[in-house]
């Protein structure tokens, strides 16, 4: 199909087939990441922007 749109484009089928694999790859990377997170990291994380807006409010005295 690309062929049709840049004719030049008839040796690129390996790159196009090597993008599909490689998206998927990182798309099941970050699934398996995310499954196989500890539990208390995720709510150390959670918790970190609130965190940063009470130190911030406690070093600055107020300010």
């Amino acid at each position: 199909m690309l062929s049709r749109i840049y004719p030049g484009a008839e040796g690129l089928a390996f790159f196009q087939g090597l993008s599909l694999v490689l998206f998927f790859l990182v798309f099941i990377g970050v699934i398996i990441m995310i499954f196989t997170m500890r539990k208390g990291y995720l709510n150390k994380m959670s918790n970190m922007p609130l965190e940063l807006e009470d130190d911030q409010n406690t070093n600055h005295g107020g300010h």
